[in-house]
């Protein structure tokens, strides 16, 4: 995974060279994002950081991609809890102009979690090893608001199929603070087991 950690980190940094190759209207498709995220559910609660990029290809196509890791010290049923979930996703998008300042987007991302680490499941008296990992994908439809000169909102669903099936819903900040930085905020929640997943970090335009 650490591997595939440095290959988001190298494409958003790329982004750099690549952005000046294709002139965008409207809403700025080609940006990379790092922060801390945190998920809390039924099952387990953890933090750790995010790192994605965006790259804006055509007038109406992106490609996207993430890695995360979260620290978990709590699982439902377990104590003693020391496991490490990696994320890593790749994929593409579509979005669309409907005014100025609404644009509608969707995105469909490959999903590949991995679980390490070990945990003392109740009523044993011993740890056991965790290793195991869980692939699927992930598609989100959300728009993107220009509420205010520098405050955009961007509402969302996310359908999510990996191990289970689950349908979240959220809402998105963002805050530019120049033209090249920006802070965002994303939460999502999943109704099934009760699951939210929160993003804070910064955003550097490209």
């Amino acid at each position: 995974m650490t591997n595939k950690c440095f290959l988001v980190i190298a494409a958003a940094a790329s982004l750099v060279t690549f952005s000046q190759m294709t002139a965008a209207g409207g809403f700025n498709y080609t940006f990379a994002d790092a922060g801390y995220r945190n998920v809390d559910s039924d099952n387990y609660s953890g933090d750790g950081f995010q790192v994605g990029f965006s790259f804006g290809a055509t007038d109406y196509m992106h490609v996207v991609g993430t890695y995360s890791r979260l620290w978990v010290d709590d699982i439902d049923g377990a104590s003693s809890v020391d496991v490490d979930i990696d994320e890593f996703t790749i994929g593409f998008g579509g979005h669309y102009s409907i005014t100025d300042k609404i644009d509608l987007a969707g995105e469909l991302v490959y999903v590949d979690d991995e679980y390490t680490g070990d945990a003392r499941p109740d009523g044993l008296g011993f740890k056991t090893n965790i290793n195991e990992s869980e692939e699927g994908y992930q598609a989100t439809v959300y728009g993107r608001i220009q509420v205010l000169e520098k405050l955009e909102m961007t509402p969302h669903v996310v359908y999510r199929d990996v191990d289970d099936s689950e349908t979240g819903f959220g809402l998105g900040l963002v805050y530019d603070l120049t033209r090249k930085f920006a802070i965002r905020v994303r939460g999502t929640h999943f109704s099934d087991e009760s699951t939210t997943n929160l993003f804070v970090g910064m955003r550097l335009n490209m």
